[in-house]
């Protein structure tokens, strides 16, 4: 090989030794660089995980001695815990203890109510002068049997019960026989059981509402864990909390020019509509709007369950007299309008 040629090889070489030197060069920045970043992301890991550890637990910045006080006191409170819990089973079972004791009162109350204790009543008061509205009843016929639109004219003198009531809910309200309330032993909810007469609306006899509420015995905001209705099995044409409604419908694309006839049915304001709790979905389904409308409805359907469980069944008949509640609400068995004026 002549001298030319090898200086050119050599030149050649020279040229890839230093083209492979860059390279390496590079490749061990960009590595540089890359552990850098890791590093980096590391650390903001690492910061990140103390910053969850902080929230964990927030008593890490005191003082041992400190958190030892404060472990003290968390002992008290889980024993206050055991005793709250034997107190809430002892009051569970006292309520229902003289609820027990209260139900033949009741039964007494509903017993004349039906006027099954009309003659024995009667009896009690012979010889005493008949009232005015006893002699224009003779005039008119057989005598009134017990006392007729009890339980309704007690609920049109409830403001809670009373704002259900359309002038639709009336005629069936006064087949209303009885009102009961039936609580869980454990003092975790109750059931309250409307009995009807035969009427023109629907079949069922008694038409139940259920509430499970954990915390009731206790004066926190109640829990609702569930709430249940009873189906109401309206007759044919004689719903009051919906009707269904003929509207024409024009058709669309194809069916242009077409007109239809369509049923749809339409929901109506009705006391009997409190019988149909909203289903609650899943929260974490909920945006926060919705959440809020879903807890302003079950906070008002339960407030109707607590006017019937604390105020008309254990008071009815000064509900019924109107020696509670609004006293611009006429008694509808007076033949006056029950609507407000």
């Amino acid at each position: 090989m002549s001298s030319d040629n090898k200086e050119v090889g050599s030149e050649q070489s020279t040229e890839v030794a230093m083209e492979t030197d860059e390279q390496a060069v590079e490749e061990q920045g960009d590595e540089e660089d890359e552990d850098d970043d890791q590093d980096a992301d590391g650390d903001e890991d690492g910061e990140v995980e103390e910053d969850e550890d902080e929230d964990e637990n927030p008593l890490q910045h005191l003082p041992e001695y400190v958190i030892h006080r404060v472990e003290r006191l968390r002992s008290l409170h889980d024993k206050r815990e055991h005793i709250m819990a034997d107190y809430l089973a002892e009051r569970a079972a006292l309520e229902y203890k003289f609820g027990a004791l209260l139900n033949p009162l009741f039964q007494e109350r509903n017993s004349i109510v039906q006027g099954e204790m009309d003659d024995e009543i009667a009896k009690d008061h012979a010889g005493e002068e008949t009232t005015d509205a006893e002699e224009a009843q003779a005039d008119h016929g057989a005598p009134v049997k017990g006392i007729p639109q009890f339980w309704l004219c007690a609920m049109m003198h409830n403001e809670t019960t009373a704002e259900l009531i359309t002038e639709d809910d009336v005629d069936c309200l006064e087949k209303l026989c009885n009102v009961t309330c039936v609580d869980r032993e454990d003092g975790k909810g109750f059931t309250l059981h409307f009995h009807f007469a035969p009427n023109d609306y629907f079949t069922n006899e008694v038409l139940t509402k259920t509430y499970e509420v954990p915390n009731m015995l206790l004066p926190d905001e109640p829990l609702l864990k569930n709430v249940q209705g009873t189906p109401i099995a309206w007759k044919d044409g004689r719903s009051l909390t919906f009707r269904m409604v003929k509207k024409k419908q024009r058709g669309k694309g194809k069916h242009a020019g077409q007109v239809r006839t369509v049923e749809k049915q339409e929901d109506l304001e009705s006391f009997f509509r409190w019988f149909e709790p909203p289903e609650m979905p899943p929260m974490d389904e909920l945006d926060e709007e919705e959440a809020s409308r879903l807890e302003e409805i079950y906070d008002n359907d339960y407030e109707v369950a607590q006017a019937f469980r604390y105020q008309l069944i254990p008071q009815a008949v000064v509900y019924f007299t109107g020696e509670v509640g609004d006293d611009h609400v006429t008694l509808a068995m007076d033949g006056e309008d029950v609507d407000d004026e």
